[in-house]
């Protein structure tokens, strides 16, 4: 009975190390925003987690791409969970690992929505893809749950600048036959969470 309880907690020990291990070094752990429960006046809030343990060991940065520009959001590592303070109305956002992939949304005001980094597998290393997340699902609050929140630094603002080139490039690579699909994933406005007054 010892020795099981032993084994669990080594088990549970070297779990957290491994997760520590896989989270990037340019973002900080961080209490629960405000912004994950109430969204800043005429914006919406987006809530970017990953709940799986697979391809821990890459990071997934992800962007807004709407204006054209690539604006940096953060990086999510397997594990953990991000907040995004929104415009509302239409967006388009980017997930980047070895190769771009893409999510259209339209936010509503006052609104908090989720989507999933899920990751797939790669030539060389894994990609990533954004999955929308209803506010409805039964898997949003155990997927919540298993991530802890982290924001950006500014040692992450300056990897995104230092890797700015190479975001862009898989931009131009991945975006056009993105676009040419018809399969999108979308988060529509009724899909997520009014705020908490």
């Amino acid at each position: 009975m010892i020795s099981q309880r032993l084994r669990a907690s080594f088990l549970a020990l070297g779990t957290l190390l491994l997760l520590s291990a896989c989270a990037s070094p340019h973002m900080r752990d961080a209490s629960e925003p405000v912004a994950a429960v109430k969204p800043a006046e005429n914006a919406a809030t987006l809530v970017l987690m990953r709940p799986s343990m697979f391809g821990g060991a890459i990071q997934s940065s992800v962007y807004d791409i709407t204006s054209g520009k690539s604006e940096f959001i953060g990086i999510v590592s397997a594990g953990k969970k991000l907040a995004y303070g929104t415009p509302a109305g239409k967006r388009r956002l980017m997930v980047v690992g070895e190769s771009a992939d893409f999510m259209d949304a339209d936010f509503a005001t006052d609104q908090i929505y989720y989507a999933r980094i899920a990751p797939r597998f790669g030539m060389w290393k894994a990609r990533f893809s954004l999955e929308p997340v209803p506010a409805s699902s039964a898997d949003l609050e155990s997927d919540l749950k298993t991530c802890t929140w982290v924001e950006n630094t500014p040692a992450s603002h300056d990897w995104a600048r230092t890797n700015m080139q190479s975001v862009e490039m898989k931009k131009a690579e991945y975006l056009p036959d993105w676009e040419k699909g018809s399969d999108k994933p979308f988060i529509a406005q009724d899909t997520g969470r009014k705020a908490q007054p």
